[in-house]
């Protein structure tokens, strides 16, 4: 019994000590690409209009991405409550009612979803659109 007991521990000690190898190699390749990376970003002349760009940009195609998949689950939660609401009517003692309610509310929230968004972004921002900045008007309104 400790025999087996010693050699579990000695395979999970050796497991953990290739492991503790493989992320130090795996630190120091990402540590070694950040700084190809950033002395190529120094090369080019990458600023920090450029990130913000396609940091907007990259938000941009998220949000739609994020609306389309709402708009597909919605459906398809819509589509489930259905079921749900037809195998109560079959069976009303082994499905609840309330399952096919609750399918019904979450779909019909994911359908609306693109236009709160719409709307929440007119809210928080005043408009549809978002006023971008320049570098220049930044140095505007700092006073340097």
């Amino acid at each position: 019994m400790v025999r087996k007991l010693f050699t579990f521990l000695k395979r999970k000690l050796a497991g953990l000590r290739k492991a503790g190898v493989a992320r130090l190699v795996l630190g120091l390749s990402l540590i070694g690409c950040y700084s190809v990376a950033s002395a190529a970003s120094a090369a080019s002349g990458i600023s920090l209009s450029v990130i913000a760009t396609n940091i907007a940009t990259t938000i941009g195609y998220f949000s739609t991405i994020l609306t389309d998949i709402a708009l597909v689950a919605g459906i398809g939660f819509v589509l489930a409550a259905l079921f749900k609401f037809h195998q109560h009517k079959q069976n009303p003692t082994q499905v609840q009612i309330s399952q096919g309610v609750t399918l019904l509310i979450i779909g019909a929230a994911l359908l609306i979803f693109p236009y709160i968004l719409t709307t929440a972004k007119k809210a928080v921002f005043g408009s549809a659109t978002v006023a971008k900045l320049s570098g220049g008007a930044i140095q505007g309104i700092i006073g340097s």
